[in-house]
């Protein structure tokens, strides 16, 4: 090394304060900022021989020295140049990695923030870095756990598995007695690891306390909706539950199926309790896209201010109270799957308009939204209303009514269906008691007949609710006539005038018109309720002079 090149670096340690030597071959001291060694190391001077530890580094390795002293060797043969500094938190951090091994932005954080809780080990485990924040809350002095065992200071660590897998990871651990937040990464060098650093993500113990106790009950949280979840969409409503023995209804099944392959929209018809989204549960399970989501929005049930916030979604600042982040609507969130529109009849006619341009477009704009987003979804709607009235009436618009009623599905109301009573007041039963831990109750034959001469105007929602009833009010008993609430009392009226064999006519031809007009006209159906062969009915209404010829009549 030429004297002008040591007249640099000699400048060059008095601006970084730091000590310079230049070696001879054997190691001998030729030139130093004698200055700056006065100061630090008064033995270290010209003509010195120079110590076994420092003058045997190799060109750029290094050691730490005289406790506060960092030494590293330059030069191209043996030992040259020798750089004396003292030792900085950044060295401690780096230590044998080197400067390249971990990012200069670590280092940073820990220069600029005293709390922040880094470890550094080695794949043995052993630390060779604690920061000032770690060592306060392990108890140890400056420097006091270098070299320890990482794993018996803390047991809960995962930082050595990092170190032994390499493999990173963000973890909630139990360290020193207190929950934590950590990430673990792994330490590299010429792609080999070569350790690992673990970095307590928050500013104090306490706020860490505090957040991790959060982030449980956020993860306890998160896994009590995965387990719901999994349990909709194990129990997701399909055909095969729907239960029934009436014909018409296992037509309207069988057509039901052979919609469901098709991508078409399907209109759902039928009275409030009939089972309207159940059915189009089935639709959606019976599908191509059964592996999509079932989104499901009652149109009813949402504030019309709101309606097309929910369906269409928004942007950050769309409106007042709007989420920061925005917010996707139904459409998007039912992509790949089916979309249920219940109650489509109490769509707003101005969200009419866009739901129709949704159907025909397949996009959607976000409310405060500059660029339409594609959406994929199966369209399946549900109403109690008469959609035809509404669009007479100009409540609903014609072209919307056309384009959703591509496959109407009317479900009969339980009045029309009345041998399906006794199965569906069984299955109700039994899945009440069961889910309850109830003993099973059952119902007399007069109460069973009563059930099914019963106008149901609340339909299968309202007899699933009085079997619930029941079951709770009669457990293990039998369920009489007379237990029945009033409701099924109003009508059933003795007439006390007439000869004996008048009221008995009378009261023949009462019963028969009864079960003709529940039943619907059909006879075969008003003689089961009858308890009568089909034969007898028919004498019967000749003798009395029944009319058989009632609205809706089936023979």
């Amino acid at each position: 090394m030429n004297t002008i090149t040591q007249a640099s670096a000699l400048r060059k340690a008095a601006y970084c304060r730091c000590g310079v030597v230049f070696l001879d071959k054997t190691g001998h001291i030729i030139t130093l900022n004698a200055d700056f060694f006065e100061e630090t190391h008064p033995n270290i001077k010209k003509g010195v021989l120079l110590p076994e530890k420092l003058r045997s580094l190799g060109p750029g390795q290094w050691t730490f020295w005289d406790e506060d002293w960092f030494v590293q060797a330059e030069g191209q043969q043996k030992t040259e140049v020798v750089i004396f500094r003292r030792i900085r938190v950044a060295d401690k951090i780096l230590g044998p990695y080197g400067n390249n091994s971990i990012n200069e932005e670590m280092v940073r954080m820990v220069l600029d923030n005293p709390y922040e809780g880094l470890s550094v080990i080695d794949t043995k485990g052993k630390v060779t870095m604690f920061s000032p924040a770690n060592e306060k809350w392990f108890g140890l002095e400056s420097g006091g756990g270098m070299g320890l065992s990482l794993s018996q200071l803390a047991p809960g660590t995962h930082l050595t598995k990092v170190a032994r897998t390499g493999v990173g990871e963000r973890a909630v651990v139990d360290l020193h007695g207190e929950t934590k937040i950590t990430i673990n990464l792994p330490v590299r060098k010429d792609n080999r690891v070569i350790g690992a650093f673990g970095r307590i993500l928050f500013q104090s113990p306490e706020q860490l306390e505090k957040l991790a106790d959060r982030v449980r009950a956020m993860e306890r949280k998160v896994e009590r909706y995965e387990t719901l979840l999994d349990e909709m969409r194990r129990h997701r409503f399909s055909f095969e539950n729907i239960l029934t023995q009436n014909p018409d209804m296992q037509r309207i099944i069988e057509q039901a199926r052979r919609i469901a392959a098709s991508s078409a929209t399907v209109l759902i018809l039928g009275e409030s309790g009939t089972g309207k989204e159940l059915f189009a549960q089935a639709l959606h399970e019976a599908s191509h896209r059964r592996k999509g989501p079932f989104v499901a929005i009652n149109c009813g049930a949402i504030p019309h201010t709101l309606i097309e916030s929910e369906l269409f979604g928004y942007e950050e600042g769309a409106f007042s109270g709007a989420s920061k982040k925005g917010k996707p609507g139904k459409f998007e969130l039912a992509c790949d799957g089916t979309l249920f529109l219940d109650e489509i009849g109490e769509l707003p006619i101005d969200s009419q308009a866009k739901l129709l341009r949704v159907l025909e477009e397949r996009k959607i704009d976000r409310l405060g939204g500059t660029a339409p987003i594609a959406v994929d979804f199966r369209l399946v709607v549900a109403t109690n209303r008469d959609l035809t009235a509404l669009v007479n009436s100009g409540k609903f618009r014609s072209d919307l009514f056309y384009r959703i009623n591509e496959f109407p599905i009317e479900i009969p109301p339980l009045r029309q269906r009345l041998d399906d009573i006794p199965l569906l007041a069984e299955h109700f039963l039994t899945k009440a008691c069961q889910q309850e831990g109830l003993a099973m109750p059952k119902f007399s034959e007069e109460a069973i007949k009563v059930l099914m001469s019963y106008e149901w105007p609340g339909n299968v929602r309202e007899l699933r609710s009085l079997i619930r009833q029941m079951a709770w009010k009669f457990q293990g008993m039998t369920v009489e006539l007379h237990n029945l609430p009033q409701a099924f009392h109003k009508e059933r009226k003795v007439t006390m005038s007439g000869t004996l064999e008048e009221q008995l006519a009378r009261a023949e031809r009462n019963a028969i018109e009864t079960a003709l007009q529940t039943s619907n006209g059909n006879r075969a159906l008003a003689a089961r309720m009858l308890g009568i062969h089909r034969t007898a009915l028919y004498k019967k209404m000749n003798r009395l002079g029944v009319d058989g010829t009632l609205s809706g009549h089936i023979p």
